[in-house]
């Protein structure tokens, strides 16, 4: 193959005054618009390390990192953890110490999602932002499945009980509940759309012009339809026109509306006419044929397409009626469990910085500096929450009017690289939230454009493609082909890369390259079927030959193999359809893989053969359940013996034995299958449900069946990944029943997950994904692949936030199965011109999609073209700009890499068993014991040394004094502490100290009610719990808490700790610590309502156990403890506790 790469040799980028801006201008805020790699996760972590070393961050516990998916929160993470342990060796100074602080306390600064950080804030002010404190957050796979219970609870509700009449107002309009159901998943994905606009009641639309139209035009058919011809070839006009014909022979309702619109919906398409098939093949001249195709277009414009708009739009209102009230229940479910997904997390996140300005005072302090990566990304909620948390002024409540505080925000981010309009990301929002940064937060724009990541044929051939220039549209007006010269809404402008990456050494893929599929590729069915194939055959090749790639200089000089590895190679689909096409040609070619964005899962043969048998047990009534899995693969029970076996009186019932009459042999058979199933169904009965799968599908042997197949390792993983999505998925009330169906939606689809490999560890493996998934990544050779599916599916929704309130515009689809082409069942008025805004948008986020396409590749990009049909392909738009002699060519046949057979000595599957079931008994034999810290401080008191409580100001002497200033309170006569709501009470009262001593002026009966209602307690204790925490606030060591240099609450720990058996960790919550000069105080609360005389009592149990806290702070922070205290919260008391701590074994 021909090489392009040159060597390109500097010490500094070309782009390197702009990266010194983002490492020197720290009090600004700053807007990074870093291309296609240019290192923005290097931008990011260099900044934070220079906030953190110049003392501008003053603590690593203000600072915050943002990041778009998990996977990359661990990327920075990671990062971030090995420059600042680095910095920390090299680093003098003040600026090292402040480093090597930041480094003792790390794992303080946030780094995360966008979502986790919403979380975060909500936890620390469950109150303000009306959250319950034990919220659960739930991900897009658990919502999904929440969307859907509330989906059939509305319809089930609805079908009971229908006063507003909806049903009857659907049947009138041609729809069904079933209908709506997709859209009532794309309508609950824009919760902050305040109001969804439609037309006040209007009349019925008169229909009557267009049913005498219609009446005429059947008349015609009756006439045209017995002259068409049966060979129809490409055209689809004549099959529509028959099915039309059809349609209208059996239709005796046309008076009734929706009957009528049924039939005009047939008009709603382009069909494709064939002139030669019409004259050759039916005898009709050329005229006759224009003129029949002129006759439907003109029914269609004049009649059909008006008549069908004004019917969609006549729906429209009823159509959001029956949503909004379907959203209520999605909402009260969520309401009732305690569940937030994505969306509520930012809304209430948004809400309560918005609508509480003393909550955003106080995250003011707790974050001061924040960084956020893939801005691009950002919806227009998650800005408001970044901006609302810089903003300076904490009473502004449009983010939009927010003027960021100096330095606080560091936004990283690619306008090119804006792909994901449908998660909510909006192009305008990037935009809007520049202009903000700029104008009113005095920010910096800083723009990296070194790219350190492709070869430098690559970067020219990105340039030649996407800059400024003509064509700016193809030739149908369907695509944008180029960036403008100047920033549009819809699109930012390009900014040129520059080569940047340090070439090492280069190799025989280089540059950009073509992959020609032949002209008997027309068809998409083909090409889905030989693509794959090719792509896996050349993979193989190159593998088998040693084939190299160009490395840089660094990957030369850390000794990496020019000649290509699995792992070199990445395809990348735009669609998801085809990756497992994918995935089982390189499964043949024995070529290691993993798969993204699939459902690898959901095609493992294992897993379907498990829901057979587990169906059949479930359904012990239904003998087509058992015969299905009596005839598969489990059993393999022949057709002629299940005849023979319901020739001879057999009952297809597991419970029931085999008839008396029947042979020997097949009697034989059925016995063992159903003494199988039988203790199927008891493991069902007796064992957890998950437990109970996973012992079926051991006991049937799909897992070694999974693993002996081709591709093993991945066929078994995804088998007992299967699995565990089912223990994760079960709730407590589910039956055998929907534990068995939830195996069901997995084997059919309904439920995509990527599978995964059963053998721990990483090898070099092919990736294959979406497109949408390789945002971030990156290979040395790329495949653009799968050349089908480049087709316009509509718009589906247009969201305007011009205005004071943000509206939406919905258009209703049905669902379609087989066709590409959804039909649309309902709109608001004026869809058209929303749809084409909308266009403009879409047009635009493809052109940036094949922008990340292209931007992907280290040293090569292989792009597939097709010569016949290649305007289906989405990467037909490179074709042009690959020269005609860059071709991979097809190697030929290959063949797996022959697997070498292994000879076993006799014994040695029993010896191999016989190692496994001691490893098995090894893992469930406890190698430690866990204690809770509190437990076994109390099981300790009163042994030799024992400690003791000791009086405040005394030494030696027992008993105990209020401490000056500290006023007894008197005990509520109706305080739960010693009733069976004590534990609560405590738990209570613990909280409320907690969030007291955080904030002072919390609104504490607010927040007691609510602690109290969390645990089910009756609120009107709310004002016993409130005076109880002012009563300690009131106190001298609350005094002195507060006035600490360092003061922490609620602080948990785990110890190890040995008394010389088997080692245990030490787990427990110290309530409060706080430092002063000559060391830590330590106080633990108690809430007990004491009688006379029980004080030294009291204090003698408790004070192994504050003792024990105070050990295993000294042991963490390696500081002094000076003090050890327990405070009775009901009296006032104040003891210091004595003597020696329960010890551990020396």
């Amino acid at each position: 193959m021909p090489d392009d790469a040159t060597n390109t040799d500097f010490l500094l980028p070309p782009d390197q005054e702009q990266r010194e801006l983002i490492l020197r201008e720290l009090d600004r805020n700053m807007l990074v618009e870093a291309a296609a790699g240019t290192g923005k996760t290097t931008s990011m972590v260099g900044r934070m390390l220079a906030l953190l070393e110049s003392g501008k961050c003053a603590d690593i516990r203000h600072l915050a990192a943002v990041t778009f998916t998990r996977k990359a929160a661990a990327e920075l993470r990671g990062r971030f953890q090995v420059e600042l342990e680095r910095r920390v060796r090299e680093a003098e100074g003040e600026g090292g110490e402040r480093l090597g602080s930041a480094l003792d306390r790390v794992e303080q600064c946030y780094i995360g999602t966008i979502h986790s950080f919403c979380a975060r804030l909500l936890r620390e002010r469950p109150v303000e932002a009306g959250v319950g404190l034990d919220f659960k957050e739930i991900d897009d796979v658990e919502d999904s499945r929440l969307l859907e219970e509330a989906w059939e609870a509305f319809v089930a509700e609805l079908t009971v009980s229908d006063p507003a009449g909806l049903l009857e107002r659907l049947v009138r309009l041609g729809l069904t509940l079933a209908d709506l159901k997709t859209a009532f998943a794309d309508f609950c994905r824009y919760p902050d759309v305040e109001e969804w606009p439609t037309p006040p009641a209007t009349e019925e639309p008169d229909l009557e012009e267009a049913r005498e139209e219609l009446l005429r035009y059947n008349d015609h058919l009756r006439e045209l339809v017995p002259r068409l011809p049966e060979e129809v070839g490409n055209d689809n006009f004549i099959p529509l026109l028959k099915r039309l014909f059809r349609f209208l022979s059996h239709l005796h309702d046309m008076d009734r509306p929706e009957r009528l619109i049924e039939a005009l919906e047939y008009f709603d398409a382009n069909p494709k006419i064939v002139q030669k098939i019409w004259i050759e093949k039916g005898g009709f001249s050329g005229e006759e044929a224009k003129a029949e195709k002129s006759a439907w277009d003109d029914l269609r414009d004049r009649v059909a397409r008006p008549a069908l708009r004004a019917w969609r739009e006549y729906r429209y209102p009823t159509v959001i009626e029956v949503l909004q009230r379907a959203r209520l229940v999605y909402d009260g479910l969520r309401q009732e469990r305690g569940l937030l997904n994505f969306q509520d997390l930012l809304m209430k996140a948004a809400a309560l910085l918005r609508d509480h300005p003393e909550v955003r005072r106080y995250f003011h302090h707790r974050f001061t500096h924040l960084l956020v990566d893939e801005f691009q990304d950002t919806d227009p909620i998650q800005a408001e929450v970044i901006f609302l948390l810089a903003s300076s002024d904490p009473e502004e409540r449009d983010w939009r009017a927010c003027a960021p505080r100096p330095g606080s925000l560091f936004l990283v981010g690619d306008p090119k690289q804006s792909i994901y309009r449908f998660r909510r990301a909006d192009i305008a929002t990037y935009a809007e939230a520049r202009r903000v940064l700029e104008e009113l937060g005095g920010g910096l724009t800083v723009n990296l454009r070194a790219n350190f990541r492709s070869s430098p044929p690559v970067i020219s051939w990105v340039n030649e493609v996407f800059e400024p220039g003509e064509p700016s549209l193809d030739v149908k007006g369907r695509a944008l082909l180029r960036f403008p010269e100047v920033e549009a809404p819809e699109s930012p402008f390009y900014v040129p890369l520059l080569p940047g990456r340090k070439e090492g050494e280069s190799g025989g893929l280089c540059g950009v390259y073509r992959l020609p599929l032949p002209e008997e590729c027309s068809k998409n069915e083909i090409v889905r079927e030989y693509e794959p194939d090719l792509v896996a055959r050349i993979i193989r090749d190159a593998l088998d030959r040693g084939m190299t790639v160009s490395r840089t200089r660094g990957e030369i000089e850390g000794g990496k193999d020019p000649r290509v590895r699995p792992d070199d190679f990445m395809i990348v689909t735009r669609k998801t359809h085809n990756l497992g096409a994918f995935a089982r040609a390189l499964q043949r070619y024995g070529i290691p893989h993993r798969v993204t964005g699939g459902q690898a899962l959901n095609e493992v043969e294992e897993l379907h053969l498990l829901y057979l048998c587990l169906r059949a047990v479930a359904r012990p009534e239904d003998p087509i359940a058992l015969v299905a899995a009596l005839r598969s693969e489990l059993f393999g029970i022949s057709d002629a013996r299940l005849y023979a076996y319901r020739k001879a009186g057999g009952l297809f019932s597991f419970r029931c034995d085999p008839p008396a009459g029947l042979d020997e042999d097949v009697s034989r058979v059925f016995m063992e299958a159903y003494a199988r199933l039988r203790r199927y169904a008891r493991w069902l009965d007796r064992l957890p449900l998950a437990s109970a799968c996973e012992r079926i599908a051991r006991d049937l042997g799909l897992f070694a069946l999974a693993a002996a197949r081709s591709g093993g390792d991945a066929q078994a993983g995804s088998l007992a990944k299967g699995i565990e999505l089912l223990r994760a998925t079960l709730s407590g009330e589910w039956s055998v029943a929907q534990a068995v169906e939830y195996i069901g939606m997995l084997a059919r689809g309904e439920e995509k997950h990527d599978g995964t490999p059963a053998l721990a560890g990483t090898r070099p493996e092919v990736r294959v994904m979406n497109l949408h998934k390789v945002k971030g990544l990156e290979a040395p050779v790329v495949f653009l692949a799968d050349p089908c599916g480049e087709f316009d599916h509509g718009a589906e929704v247009h969201i305007d936030r011009s205005g004071e309130k943000i509206r939406g515009y919905l258009a209703i689809y049905s669902k379609s199965e087989n066709s590409r082409r959804k039909k649309i069942l309902a709109h608001p008025a004026r869809w058209e011109d929303l749809e084409e805004k909308e266009g403009v948008f879409k047009r635009a986020e493809e052109l940036r999609l094949r922008y990340v396409a292209a931007t992907r590749c280290g040293a090569a990009v292989i792009i597939s073209q097709r010569k016949a049909r290649n305007d289906d392909n989405p990467w037909c738009y490179f074709d042009r700009f690959i020269p005609q002699d860059r071709v991979i060519p097809d190697p030929g046949p290959q063949e797996a890499p022959a697997i070498p057979a292994v000879e076993l000595p006799p014994g040695e599957p029993e010896a191999s068993m016989a190692k496994i079931c001691s490893r098995l008994d090894a893992t469930t034999s406890p190698t430690y014991d866990v204690l809770a810290a509190k437990e076994y401080a109390l099981s300790q008191a009163g042994g030799p040394g024992a400690a003791r409580a000791v009086g405040v100001g005394q030494s030696d002497t027992e008993g105990s004094a209020p401490p000056s200033g500290h006023a007894a309170p008197a005990s509520a006569p109706d305080s739960p502490q010693n009733g069976e709501h004590g534990p609560e009470w405590g738990e209570v009262i613990h909280a409320l100290l907690q969030a007291a001593m955080a904030e002072p002026d919390l609104d504490m009966e607010k927040l007691a009610a609510t602690l109290l209602e969390e645990k089910e307690m009756e609120p009107g204790f709310a004002p016993s719990a409130a005076a109880l925490t002012r009563s300690v606030m009131a106190s001298e060591i609350w005094r002195r808490a507060q006035a600490a240099e360092k003061r922490l609450t609620e602080v948990p720990f785990q110890i190890p700790w040995d008394e010389g058996g088997r080692p245990a960790i030490l787990r427990g919550v110290i309530d409060l610590a706080f430092r002063e000069a000559d060391g830590w105080v330590v106080v633990d609360y108690k809430t007990d309502l004491l009688r006379e005389g029980e004080l030294k009592r009291a204090a003698e149990k408790y004070a192994p156990q504050v003792l024990l806290y105070a050990e295993a702070l000294m042991r963490a922070c390696g500081e002094p403890v000076k003090e050890t205290l327990i405070h009775f919260t009901a009296t006032g008391e104040l003891v210091r506790a004595g003597g020696k701590a329960p010890s551990q074994a020396p």
